[in-house]
């Protein structure tokens, strides 16, 4: 890339933030283009989130402070290909991320990166960092800004080391993926056996295929199925201690299965989604096979003024071989105003509709998982975006 192309992005940057542009194409001649893009919100979040964002160790509330910056860059190659990559980090304020880790340093991290080639009316292959094929099926329900996405899993995972093909035409789209071996992988439901959601994967596969009809009433009927499975390393694996909860490499793989169905549009008019996933995880060292599944569903309607609202029930199910059995259920809410196609303020909370909490019984939804889905949580936020 030549410096001129460079230089401009790096204007781009500095002005987009008080320009009324979006996704502003900073370059495009000859074939080449690079558009900038990104956001920076402010969000006050109550405490009990359970997702690190209230921006202190002591999970009180308050005010948290986040960005993100990507590029889209395309080239044409030939008259029937083109060459395109997207780098995005996020950034946000110092306090505690979604790990867990504690400081006062702000943090940068990538959410995205990845190139490719288009093949035109052949489909699209690229490779980088990104979720896998089932990813596209976990879409429809996924419609809520922080506390949604309580029925599913492979919804945050974005790994490195992918590779996924991608076609569409007719209605249809088909997506395959392959992973390479990666270690310390973020892997959505690894609770048990002290796995913090961090695993070494060896190798990992998906597909996904879906199709949207014309515009019935008032809007497409579309329907998605996904499928995928990841082996984990096992070269390393310890010899499971008298409490298996803290052996070490106890998981062999995983198999998962999505299905999804919506109608209508997110942009104005009514939409309702459906979601049914669950993914099998296989154990060893003596640890047992468990499987997490659940099921979404979500209305929503958007006004022609910017006003949008949105409601949904997310059930979550964990469920042992011979151990335990339990279920969250939750109810997520937000209300949106798109002041401006760049400004949006809006209202979000997430209710407890029965989560397992018995202690006694050994039903306790938390205690068994780690995640907090039993506390009535809200935050509210304003965001700027270019």
């Amino acid at each position: 890339m030549k410096k001129s192309l460079l230089a401009m992005a790096v204007a781009a940057v500095a002005v987009a933030a008080t320009s009324a542009a979006s996704a502003a194409t900073v370059y495009d001649k000859d074939g080449t283009s690079l558009a900038v893009y990104g956001r920076i919100q402010g969000v006050v979040y109550s405490h009990n989130t359970n997702i690190g964002k209230t921006g202190n160790s002591y999970d009180d509330t308050g005010l948290q402070g986040t960005g993100r910056l990507g590029f889209d860059m395309r080239t044409q190659l030939t008259d029937g290909i083109a060459a395109f990559a997207k780098a995005e980090w996020e950034m946000a304020d110092s306090g505690e991320g979604r790990g867990g880790s504690k400081g006062g340093d702000d943090s940068f991290k990538s959410r995205y990166l990845w190139v490719g080639a288009d093949f035109g009316v052949y489909g699209q292959l690229k490779a980088g960092k990104f979720e896998d094929a089932v990813k596209y099926v976990l879409l429809p329900t996924d419609i809520f800004d922080d506390f949604g996405c309580n029925g599913q899993l492979d919804n945050d995972d974005k790994r490195d080391g992918m590779f996924m093909y991608t076609w569409s035409g007719y209605g249809f789209t088909a997506n395959v993926s392959y992973q390479t071996a990666k270690d310390a992988q973020l892997v959505d439901g690894a609770w048990v056996n002290n796995a913090k959601e961090s695993l070494d994967i060896n190798d990992a596969y998906a597909v996904s295929v879906g199709y949207q009809s014309p515009d019935v009433l008032f809007g497409p009927i579309g329907v998605r199925l996904g499928y995928a499975h990841t082996d984990f390393q096992d070269d390393t694996s310890s010899t499971p201690t008298a409490d298996w909860t803290v052996a070490t490499k106890a998981y062999d793989d995983y198999d998962q299965f999505a299905a999804s169905l919506y109608w209508g549009s997110l942009n104005v008019g009514p939409y309702v989604g459906a979601l049914y996933q669950v993914r099998d995880f296989g154990m060893r060292n003596g640890v047992e096979d468990y499987s997490v599944q659940g099921a979404e569903f979500v209305v929503a309607y958007g006004f022609e003024n910017g006003v949008s609202l949105r409601a949904g029930y997310n059930w979550m199910n964990f469920d042992q071989d011979k151990g335990a059995d339990v279920d969250a259920h939750t109810i997520p809410v937000i209300a949106m105003y798109n002041v401006t196609p760049n400004f949006r303020l809006w209202a979000e909370a997430r209710f407890d509709a029965g989560t397992d909490e018995d202690n006694v019984k050994n039903k306790d939804f938390e205690k068994t998982t780690g995640q907090n889905f039993n506390e009535n949580v809200y935050s509210i936020g304003a965001r700027y975006t270019f």
